[in-house]
């Protein structure tokens, strides 16, 4: 049986074949499932060896709740993961948690240094940014396809991603 986070994948990527948009909600629903679902799991994989194990995505947060209680109330580590255990992760601790993921990258971003996003059987990918300098292009005219205007663009920051087939991975051709 697929755990209730696969479900809402696969729901979510059947809903996605004709909608792309951002879409806020979808992603409080998978945070706050991938919190609360303790039958899903993440495959963890090293850049040279590739699969090395799995790991929770719930477990972790119950751990780090768990470290939480114990630091503020003096409780030993066994009673602060069980009362840790029995908490249900909530909308706004998603939300919490989507919002600082955000902060995070975006802060990070500003570095100029790589970061590793995803690593698992089909992809190493990673983002970084790149001062792109003011520039003039043509492009079509949306309103009349058989003209070309011109269009200028400020010194901006771009976000690259990168991707690549992983040195470990069976899927090459």
């Amino acid at each position: 049986m697929k755990s209730e986070m696969v479900q809402l994948i696969d729901e979510i990527k059947k809903v996605t074949e004709t909608q792309t948009s951002i879409n806020k909600a979808d992603e409080l629903r998978v945070m706050t499932t991938m919190l609360n679902d303790p039958d899903f799991s993440i495959g963890i994989y090293d850049k040279k060896l590739g699969y090395i194990g799995q790991k929770s995505p719930h477990d972790e947060a119950v751990k780090f709740v768990g470290d939480i209680i114990q630091r503020t109330t003096g409780l030993d580590k066994k009673d602060s993961q069980h009362l840790a255990s029995g908490l249900e992760f909530t909308k706004k601790d998603a939300n919490f948690l989507i919002s600082n993921m955000k902060d995070f990258l975006s802060v990070y971003m500003s570095t100029g240094r790589k970061i590793n996003i995803m690593q698992n059987e089909k992809t190493e990918a990673n983002l970084y940014t790149k001062d792109m300098d003011a520039s003039t292009k043509t492009i079509p005219n949306k309103e009349n396809p058989d003209e070309l205007k011109v269009i200028t663009t400020l010194p901006y920051v771009k976000l690259v991603s990168q991707s690549k087939c992983p040195k470990y991975s069976d899927n090459k051709n």
